[in-house]
């Protein structure tokens, strides 16, 4: 679809108050999950993304069987001092994320990229088909570490010459995309339709307005670098969820709706 086109069915879309959605439609096509889950329970999905460190090589292969896409997860931005690698690079680090008790990280240091591509390898040779790019914000021109976007640029073209068939996923930075567009194969994004409150500890859906200027800005990304967009979107309720399900489903993207935090499988009540 044009460009043009694209965007004025999507101007369409959100026209209306009301969207049809009928309870019958096929489980999302996408499942984010970072807490310790039976393998055999993951079916059907195009894209799986999960905490490597939770499975070995035959958790994986089971894994692809029944899926298209396996890949790991991998803090890109930040390091959590549960990560097997951050004594290493503790000293390293350059501030603190008090929201998820995480530290930033920094690219520019030699010590910091090993231990960032020593994961990398160890989730490949666990046998995954790529990885989940996250906290890639960081990066951005309003993030903690802006100035060290061309060191993750630099980065993630070492990754991708050294494992060329590896799916990279990135998680947002979408002002980074055209430095890296030729190396990373998708784009995930999260809270296009839901915002969820972290202060207050609060699920909401945002305004019509707000979402559809992302998903202009998406489309827009989507026809230029002809790069697959993958949505995350949160809820709570199932009454929630089937209204988030619903501007889903008419976006015609991959998408994930889940619970915050992604420690288990979705649960609505």
């Amino acid at each position: 679809m044009q460009p043009i086109k694209r965007i004025a069915s999507l101007l369409a879309l959100f026209s209306f108050t009301s969207i049809n959605c009928q309870e019958t439609i096929a489980q999302a096509t996408v499942l984010v999950c970072y807490g310790d889950v039976n393998p055999d329970k993951i079916r059907g999905y195009k894209y799986v993304i999960l905490e490597s460190e939770h499975y070995n090589p035959f958790d994986v292969k089971l894994l692809q069987e029944n899926n298209e896409l396996v890949l790991g997860y991998i803090s890109m931005g930040e390091v959590s001092p549960s990560r097997f690698y951050f004594e290493s690079i503790r000293e390293k680090t350059v501030g603190k994320n008090p929201i998820w008790d995480s530290y930033y990280l920094d690219l520019e240091d030699s010590t910091t990229q090993a231990a960032i591509v020593g994961f990398v390898d160890k989730i490949k040779g666990k046998g995954f088909d790529g990885v989940f790019l996250d906290t890639v914000d960081v990066y951005g021109p309003w993030g903690p570490q802006a100035k060290q976007e061309a060191a993750y640029a630099k980065l993630i073209k070492f990754i991708k010459e050294k494992y060329p068939d590896f799916h990279l996923m990135q998680n947002a930075g979408l002002e980074i995309v055209a430095r890296v567009k030729n190396e990373i194969n998708s784009i995930a994004i999260e809270s296009v339709i839901t915002n969820y409150n972290f202060n207050r500890d609060q699920y909401k859906m945002r305004k019509s307005r707000e979402t559809q200027e992302k998903a202009i800005e998406l489309s827009t990304i989507n026809e230029r670098y002809g790069l697959p967009i993958i949505l995350i979107e949160y809820a709570d309720s199932r009454s929630r969820f089937n209204k988030v399900k619903t501007q889903a489903i008419n976006l015609k993207w991959d998408y994930f709706i889940g619970n915050i935090g992604l420690e288990s499988l979705p649960k609505f009540k």
